[in-house]
């Protein structure tokens, strides 16, 4: 959880001082939210195996 709230805000920061610039895209913020539906979709895959051996 700390590892990826670091990452999050790294990320924003990243997209705050992205976004000030000339020619300004929503590419960066695509990945990354692309990458946080995969770490979602992992961590909901590991809390259901959890579940069963329960």
């Amino acid at each position: 959880m700390i590892v990826s709230g670091a990452i999050s805000t790294l990320a924003g920061a990243s997209f705050f001082l992205q976004a000030g610039k000339d020619g300004a895209t929503l590419t960066n913020l695509a990945g990354y939210a692309f990458l946080g539906g995969v770490f979602f979709l992992v961590s909901a895959l590991r809390l259901k195996a959890a579940d069963r051996k329960s």
